[in-house]
């Protein structure tokens, strides 16, 4: 039961990130007409988050490291065959 949720749980976070990646590119995109419409500033939200990692100094920066840790780990292994792309890979000669 515990990994049904956790497996939810991921999910959920990748649901969750891809929504952010179309809002960011929306407001790219369409500009303040976005913040308008959806009432949310995904881009200066994300900014703020940056400058508060930025402002925190050596802590900002080690826990801004953790984090990029874990999601890149967590990608490398949400493939399907362990995240070995090598074998599937088709050279032309």
């Amino acid at each position: 039961m515990l990994e049904e949720t956790r497996k939810w749980m991921g999910q959920v976070l990748e649901l969750l990130l891809w929504i952010v990646a179309v809002l960011v590119l929306l407001q790219i995109l369409f500009g303040s007409n976005v913040k308008e419409f959806f009432g949310i500033d995904v881009v200066g939200n994300i900014g703020d988050l940056v400058a508060k990692f930025g402002n925190a100094g050596l802590v900002g920066v080690i826990a801004a490291s953790i984090i990029a840790y874990y999601i890149v780990k967590n990608r490398s292994n949400s493939g399907t065959d362990g995240g070995n792309d090598d074998q599937n890979m088709t050279t032309f000669s």
